[in-house]
């Protein structure tokens, strides 16, 4: 491409020529003078524009990207820590030149003032944008492809704030909503986030937007937002402007205003590739990113909106003060088992239970294989009895596997039903079977009972209620997955042993459990109806996928007594790993492979999540297409 002429073309085609040629934009203006106050600890020795998204500063891929689509000159706007942009950028930049205009009053005003430091740049076709936007090039492509101006749009999220337009059918804009004029009852449904990103005509500069910024300056309105103007320009009937509003949701984009903001950018500029690395360390927070999440294990259909429109009225109480302490959280949690509540001990997620008993109270201890990782890694390695589990229906032999235990003389015994990641279950008289057999032999049994709402017996099947008949068995139960409240963090822990039960407490802090955990175990009684529908629904459609995963040649699935299906890949050519990596990277799903499994072949498996009808019947489909 020449700087005499923008090509329209699909994002991504770069090939000359393609579709209808468009008049060239040569000049951009790009608005650095800021100094980013929100991202305080990045930008108290630098300016904003320089701060680095994948080790590249902004402002450098910016102008990259405007290289790449054929603008020839630069106006940059500059004011905080200008001469380091200077020093950085220099007056040619990738066959750009570089004209640097000051703000004086960057400190004291805002973007409109920037805007009209470079006025008389405003004499041409013009691509304006801010220095705080990282974009793909192709953004940049697809406003230069439209023959009048046009402004970048994504879609509205909730995540996303600043100014948002609505356009009609044939892409036009109809009207400007800026930040500040959204109330607490603005319905934001079919509106567009600006991405800061706009091609403005010459006559648009010349009749309407000159005008009315000397109109505003002229007033003393300096510290407005530019928007303003492009607002008013929509609003006046008389001024006939004709703006489109170019989806570019296809392509990446992030306004980096604060950490958060960073973050996300960070990850999205990211290659698939490291992206799917990155993911493997995060252990949550997935919905930040965008991907569809088959790999944790929660219900998908709780709680109801309802029940979460209940923590607004209260929120700011909920925050801004301390939570009850331990006793009257198990009175809470309590309410809802119906155990005694001296027998309860109730944490901040299992993973910290599971922690304290590895800590403190396993010094020798037996558990079937495969199993949840998180109890074989708080044991040590010559404390540790793996029992294998046969390999052809994944089943656990009670008596086998209690004669081991006591073979191996273990003082805790651990099972987890149903299974994770087999998913499936030990029948509750074969549990009671096995408490009985280690309970001669003071080894302590802990059966992990967190997904048990979403096997075929459900709750009935739980041991809970027969805790004070065996003094060595113990549950352990996240509510956080049966809940689909991960992010909550709750989870508890049962037995009859008093001594042990106090010995658990005197491990955690006074506060352990945080505000918000406490509001829901407050409510949680209210919604018992709809928490057990949900349970109902999540097997109802796990078991579903399981039929449909069943169906593909190259797959031999397991079926499920929980909200997951353990999977074996058929084709000797396909392994678990490379296949999870290819399902993100290619199709932006992510699943667990079994290779950290200690089970034979582990390479061989995929644990996948049920999620939606929908999402399951997608991942079906790509799964089909892979294996």
């Amino acid at each position: 491409m020449t700087p005499a002429e923008v090509v329209n073309r699909s994002p991504g085609d770069d090939t000359p020529g393609a579709g209808n040629r468009t008049k060239a934009v040569p000049r951009a203006v790009v608005l650095a003078a800021g100094r980013g106050s929100r991202l305080h600890s990045l930008t108290g020795d630098a300016p904003k524009c320089l701060t680095e998204v994948g080790g590249q500063p902004i402002l450098v891929r910016t102008l990259k990207a405007l290289a790449s689509q054929g603008i020839t000159e630069v106006v940059l706007v500059i004011g905080y820590m200008g001469s380091m942009v200077r020093d950085r950028i220099g007056p040619h930049f990738d066959g750009i030149n570089i004209v640097y205009v000051e703000a004086p009053d960057y400190a004291t005003t805002n973007n409109i003032r920037s805007l009209w430091d470079a006025r008389a740049y405003l004499d041409q076709d013009i691509l304006l944008l801010e220095a705080d936007v990282v974009f793909d090039a192709a953004v940049v492509g697809m406003l230069l492809a439209q023959s009048g101006s046009s402004i970048a749009v994504a879609p509205y999220e909730p995540s996303l704030s600043g100014t948002v337009v609505r356009r009609n059918d044939a892409g036009q804009v109809m009207s400007f909503v800026l930040g500040a004029e959204q109330g607490p009852q603005f319905d934001a449904k079919d509106t567009f986030k600006t991405v800061n990103i706009y091609v403005l005509r010459e006559q648009l500069l010349r009749e309407q937007v000159l005008p009315r910024l000397s109109t505003v300056i002229a007033a003393g309105g300096v510290n407005e937002y530019y928007e303003t103007i492009f607002r008013d320009c929509v609003a006046d009937p008389n001024s006939k402007v004709d703006i489109s509003a170019v989806d570019v949701s296809a392509n990446r984009w992030s306004e980096i205003d604060d950490d958060r903001d960073l973050d996300a950018a960070e990850f999205q500029f990211l290659d698939r590739d490291a992206q799917f690395e990155r993911v493997q360390k995060l252990h949550g927070a997935y919905w930040r990113y965008g991907f569809v999440d088959h790999e944790y294990l929660y219900n998908m259909h709780f709680p109801p909106d309802q029940m979460l429109d209940v923590f607004h009225s209260d929120l700011r109480e909920i925050v801004t003060n301390y939570p009850v302490a331990q006793k009257e959280i198990a009175q809470l949690v309590a309410n809802w088992t119906g155990a005694n509540p001296e027998h309860l001990v109730v944490a901040n997620g299992c993973a910290e239970l599971i922690k304290i008993l590895g800590n403190r109270f396993q010094n020798r201890v037996t558990i079937p294989t495969p199993s949840f990782n998180e109890y074989e890694e708080v044991v040590d390695a010559d404390g540790l009895n793996r029992f294998a589990l046969n390999m052809n229906s994944f089943e656990l032999d009670i008596e086998e596997f209690a004669e081991s235990a006591i073979n191996w003389q273990s003082d805790t015994a651990i099972i987890v039903t149903p299974n994770n990641p087999t998913s499936l279950s030990v029948p509750q008289d074969q549990v009671l079977r096995l408490a009985e057999l280690l309970e001669a032999h003071n080894c302590r049994l802990i059966v992990d009972e967190s997904f048990i709402e979403f096997s075929r017996s459900g709750i009935k099947s739980s041991v809970e209620s027969m805790v004070s008949e065996h003094t060595n068995l113990v549950v352990i139960k996240s509510m956080s997955k049966v809940f689909g409240v991960a992010g909550i963090r709750l989870g508890y822990l049962l037995s009859a042993d008093l001594q042990f039960i106090n010995a658990v407490r005197e491990s955690l802090p006074i506060w352990n459990i945080n505000g918000v955990a406490e509001e829901f175990l407050r409510i949680i009684g209210r919604y018992r109806t709809e928490f057990f529908a949900s349970c109902d629904l999540t097997r109802e459609t796990c078991l579903q996928f399981y039929h449909d995963l069943s169906a593909l040649p190259g797959i031999k699935a397991i079926e499920p007594d929980a909200n997951f299906v353990l999977c074996k890949l058929v084709n000797p050519s396909v392994n678990g790993p490379e296949l999870a990596r290819r399902m993100y990277v290619e199709h932006n799903i992510l699943v667990k492979d079994c290779s950290a499994k200690s089970m034979d072949e582990a390479d061989r498996y995929l644990r996948i999540a049920s999620r939606t009808p929908e999402e399951n019947q997608n991942l079906v489909a790509v799964l089909g297409t892979l294996c």
